[in-house]
């Protein structure tokens, strides 16, 4: 990496995070976690890198003006208000949304996404970097400059993860952010129809929106040096969430770990699914399941994945790094992309 990084530009780096929790994050906070990892291995690829991490907009555009940085990357839309102010005070601003729902406008009125989006759509002076391709779609359907938008993988740093040959557990383990649309409250209605075992249970990790799912399986929300050394204790990782901009980090993070993945349709876009180690759950087995008549189904699928899982482990844990280490992300696609930019 070092000697590709020595035969482009240097570059200085800016990555502005939402300013709500520290960076890194000492529980949850994906975008957080993404940021401190994206820091760590641009250090080490030769280039300068700092984070602005504030709430405050006036103190952000100060930052970028002093720092004179090549480029700047906004990770929090929110901030879309400022974005005509940040270009002309770096070389390259790139703005990137981790909200869910870009492609179903319908939801933007409910959580007053509206405005972040027209703001980010008029992208003639700036850059998108985007999750995934249908969000790209939604963008251009929108009026958005295709020439200045850029599908941009998200990865995960293998390095802070434990990897164990062997499961301790014979245990599913959910760990994510706990939602609505992350439907853990379905997994309770699966568990409850598993047979009546220790070795039969899911573990739903994470942190809980205030008044949400807080079922007798919910174990509350790990540090994140813990959950990082637990992961891999488990047998099999399990999401079956209603909508994501594409396949979480959480599901990524698994197969690091070693652990086979059972998603849904929406989790699924990034996995190859011819591996006998992922499974996707129809979204019809979820939706059409009035009387509970395909529990059963889910189960089997979730339970016969754990089982084979728990024997290729190693090949688990290379397939996740070849295909989502960010380490290979960020030097072979990344930077690339950002020198060619200057």
């Amino acid at each position: 990496m070092k000697e590709l990084v020595s035969n482009g530009t240097r570059l200085k780096i800016a990555l502005i995070g939402p300013g709500i929790m520290e960076i890194p994050p000492q529980k949850w906070g994906a975008v957080e976690m993404m940021i401190w990892d994206y820091t760590q291995i641009i250090k080490a690829l030769g280039h300068r890198v700092e984070i602005i991490n504030t709430p405050d907009k006036e103190l952000i555009k100060f930052e970028v003006e002093h720092g004179r940085y090549d480029i700047v990357h906004l990770h929090y839309d929110v901030f879309s208000d400022i974005i005509k102010d940040l270009v002309p005070l770096c070389k390259r601003l790139i703005v990137s949304s981790h909200y869910p729902y870009i492609n179903t406008p319908h939801m933007w009125g409910r959580d007053g996404y509206g405005e972040h989006f027209s703001r980010i759509r008029e992208n003639n002076d700036f850059h998108i970097f985007a999750s995934s391709q249908k969000d790209i779609d939604t963008y251009v359907e929108y009026g958005a400059n295709p020439d200045n938008i850029w599908l941009s993988q998200l990865g995960v740093r293998p390095t802070p993860y434990q990897f164990n040959e062997y499961a301790q557990f014979d245990t599913t383990v959910c760990f994510s952010q706990v939602c609505d649309r992350k439907r853990q409250w379905f997994l309770e209605e699966v568990m409850e129809r598993l047979p009546k075992s220790p070795f039969n249970r899911i573990d739903i990790i994470g942190r809980r929106e205030p008044g949400r799912y807080a079922g007798k399986f919910y174990k509350g929300e790990l540090d994140r040096d813990i959950l990082n050394l637990s992961i891999t204790n488990y047998s099999n990782f399990v999401l079956l969430s209603e909508v994501e901009n594409t396949t979480p980090l959480a599901v990524k993070e698994a197969l690091i770990c070693g652990l086979g993945v059972v998603v849904s349709e929406a989790v699924a876009p990034e996995l190859d699914t011819s591996k006998s180690f992922i499974d996707v759950v129809p979204e019809e087995l979820i939706l059409n399941n009035k009387n509970r008549e395909n529990i059963p189904l889910i189960r089997d699928i979730i339970h016969k994945n754990k089982k084979s899982s728990r024997q290729i482990r190693k090949e688990i844990r290379q397939y996740g790094i070849d295909t989502f280490g960010l380490e290979n992300i960020l030097a072979y696609e990344y930077i690339p992309k950002l020198q060619s930019l200057l």
